[in-house]
């Protein structure tokens, strides 16, 4: 979807620049998805290098329950979806963050949903 979008803008700037016009929109459109691609992309990195998301993947991974749904798990997806991730990663919030992630199985694929808890400060 922020692909297309951007390819939108940049079609629409060179048109505009084409003929002579002022293109300050859409350079405006397209610096505002890729400071967006920075951020998400960011989160990800952040939530990927957390202890409590990789102890989360570890107990997905032995769930058994999970297992008898999807069979034998394959992998998990790298990317997070839903903005609950993006309130984990950059500390929006104190309160639980839930983003969905999928577990490809050797059956069927599957999005899992989970909930972050922050781990506590402690001076």
């Amino acid at each position: 979807m922020a692909t297309a979008l951007m390819g939108f803008f940049i079609d629409l700037k060179k048109i505009l620049e084409a003929q002579k016009k002022s293109s300050l929109i859409p350079r405006f459109f397209i610096g505002v998805i890729i400071v967006a691609f920075g951020i998400a992309g960011g989160g990800i990195l952040l939530i990927n290098s957390s202890k409590t998301y990789q102890d989360t993947i570890e107990g997905i991974k032995t769930d058994e329950v999970l297992k008898s749904e999807i069979g034998t798990i394959k992998g998990v997806g790298l990317f997070p979806s839903g903005l609950g991730f993006l309130d984990y990663a950059y500390k929006l919030n104190r309160d639980p963050s839930t983003f969905v992630i999928t577990v490809r199985g050797s059956r069927v694929i599957k999005d899992v949903e989970i909930t972050l808890y922050k781990p506590l400060l402690v001076k």
